[in-house]
C-alpha cells in the first residue's frame, strides 16, 4: 500500500505574534550575555588551576633539585650516586683514581706475578703465583690528605666544561687523550680541598669587600693558581666563586707574591701596570690575589654554591654542589731567590808527618814510617842500608860553621 506523507500547513502570523521577533540580548560580538559570562568563568577557572598546577610543578622541581643529607653509612662516591645526576663527574674521579682516597681507602691493589705458572692437570690450569702491591698509579692524592672539601658538579655542568674545550667533546674521547685526561685531572683537582673541611659559615666569614682564599689540591710551590676566591653575596646569601684570581708575580722579582704581601709592598708604583714599565696584563695588575686586589664583578665570578655543607662523617668529606664546573686560572711562575753559591771546600789536611826513631847502629834519627795517601796508612820505607857490609865507624874533626869550631864528630862508612 502506498504510504501518503501530509506536509503540515504553515501557520499564519497573527496579530499577536511578532513576524520579526527579536533576538536574546547580545554583546557586540553577536554571543549571548549569559554564555559569555560562562565561558568568561570556565577560562578564570582554567587560568588559576593551571597556575597553581604550575607552581606545584615548580616547588617539586625545585624540591628534587635539593638533595638530602648524606646518612651515616654513606661514602662520597655512594652518596653521589644515590642522588643522581653526578655519573660524569663520578666516572672521572674513578678513572684518575681520586675516588679512593676520598673514601677513605688506600692505594688499589693489583697483583703482580712473582713466579712462573705451575704446569696444567687435566682440564684445570692454576694461576701462576702473584704478590698483592699497591697500584703504582702516580695519584695526587692519598687518604692520609683528608679531611677533604669536595666542590661537585653535575653532568650538565661536566658537558658544558668538556664542551668548552673542545665542541661535543665526551668523556670516552678525554681517556683517549694524554693531553685531555691530564687537563681533566687539574680540573678535578681544582675542585678538591685536602686538609681542612670547609664550611659555609667559613667562607663566608669575609666582609663584603673581601673574600675568603682557600687552596686547592692543585697545589704546586712552583707556580700560582691553585688558591680559590670565595666571595660571600651579602645580598644574595650565596658564595660565588672567582675563576680569574690568581697572583703574577713582576717580571725580575725575586720573591714572590706572598712574601711582597707580607712586606706591604702591594701599594708600591712597581705592583701596578701604570708604574711597570713591563705590564702584567691583567685585570687588577700584579699579585692580585695576595694584595687582594679581586673584584666580583665580571662573568669570570658567576659560579654559586647552589647547596653546602653536605657532611659526609664516615670519611669526614665535605660537599658543596656547584651551579656549574670552575675553569682553573691560568698559572704563573712563582719566583724564588738565587741561593748564594756554596762556599769553597775547604783545604785537605796536611799529611800526617813521618814517623822517626832512632837508630843506635847509625846514632841518628832515621825515618821508620810515612804516610801514603792512597792507602790513607803509615808505611814503612825501603831500608836503604839493606845489603850493605856491617859498617865501620871513624871518628874525626870537622868544621863548624855556626859555632866557629872544630867539632870532633863520628863518621859513619859503609864497607870497607
Amino acid at each position: 500500500h502506498e504510504q501518503t506523507y501530509l506536509r503540515r500547513p504553515r501557520r499564519a502570523p497573527t496579530e499577536h505574534r511578532n513576524p520579526n521577533p527579536r533576538p536574546p540580548c547580545k554583546e557586540e560580538g553577536g554571543m549571548p550575555r549569559s554564555r559569555a559570562l560562562a565561558l568568561a568563568a570556565s577560562l578564570a577557572a582554567l587560568v588559576l588551576a593551571h597556575s597553581v598546577l604550575a607552581h606545584r610543578h615548580l616547588s617539586q622541581a625545585e624540591d628534587a633539585t635539593r638533595m638530602e643529607p648524606p646518612t651515616t653509612d654513606d661514602t662520597l662516591t655512594s652518596y653521589l650516586s644515590r642522588a643522581g645526576d653526578f655519573e660524569l663527574f663520578l666516572r672521572a674521579l674513578r678513572h684518575f683514581g681520586l675516588d679512593r682516597p676520598l673514601d677513605g681507602k688506600d692505594k688499589k691493589k693489583i697483583c703482580v706475578p712473582s713466579g712462573p705458572a705451575p704446569p696444567c692437570y687435566f682440564y684445570y690450569c692454576p694461576p701462576a703465583p702473584c704478590e698483592w702491591v699497591p697500584e703504582r698509579k702516580n695519584v695526587s692524592l692519598v687518604a692520609e690528605d683528608g679531611p677533604f672539601t669536595v666542590l661537585a658538579f653535575n653532568d650538565e655542568a661536566m658537558r658544558a666544561l668538556l664542551s668548552s674545550w673542545i665542541p661535543d667533546l665526551s668523556l670516552e674521547r678525554v681517556f683517549k687523550s694524554a693531553h685531555l685526561s691530564a687537563r681533566l685531572e687539574d680540573a678535578l683537582l681544582y675542585h678538591i680541598v685536602k686538609g681542612a673541611s670547609v664550611t659555609t659559615t667559613d667562607m663566608a666569614a669575609a666582609d663584603a669587600a673581601a673574600f675568603t682564599v682557600v687552596r686547592s689540591a692543585r697545589s704546586d710551590e712552583k707556580k700560582s693558581g691553585a688558591d680559590l676566591a670565595l666571595f660571600p653575596d651579602m645580598d644574595g646569601g650565596v658564595i660565588r666563586i672567582h675563576e680569574d684570581c690568581v697572583d703574577k708575580a713582576p717580571l725580575g722579582a725575586e720573591h714572590g707574591c706572598l712574601v711582597q704581601a707580607g712586606w706591604g709592598k702591594c701599594t708600591e708604583p712597581w705592583m701596578s701596570d701604570d708604574g711597570n714599565p713591563n705590564p702584567s696584563f691583567r685585570p687588577w695588575g700584579f699579585c692580585e690575589l695576595s694584595c687582594r686586589k679581586c673584584e666580583c664583578d665580571s662573568d669570570k665570578c658567576a659560579k654559586t654554591i647552589e647547596q653546602g655543607d653536605l657532611a659526609v662523617t664516615k670519611t669526614n668529606v665535605t660537599v658543596h654542589v656547584l651551579s656549574g664546573a670552575i675553569r682553573p686560572p691560568r698559572r704563573f711562575e712563582v719566583p724564588f731567590p738565587v741561593p748564594p753559591p756554596p762556599p769553597p771546600p775547604p783545604p785537605p789536611p796536611p799529611p800526617p808527618p813521618p814517623v822517626y826513631v832512632w837508630n843506635p847502629q847509625t846514632h841518628r834519627r832515621e825515618v821508620m814510617a810515612v804516610w801514603n795517601e792512597t792507602t790513607q796508612s803509615y808505611e814503612t820505607p825501603a831500608d836503604p842500608t839493606e845489603g850493605a857490609s856491617e859498617p865501620s865507624y871513624s871518628f874525626d874533626y870537622q868544621w863548624n860553621e855556626e859555632s866557629g869550631q872544630y867539632d870532633y864528630v863520628m863518621v859513619h862508612k859503609h864497607g870497607n
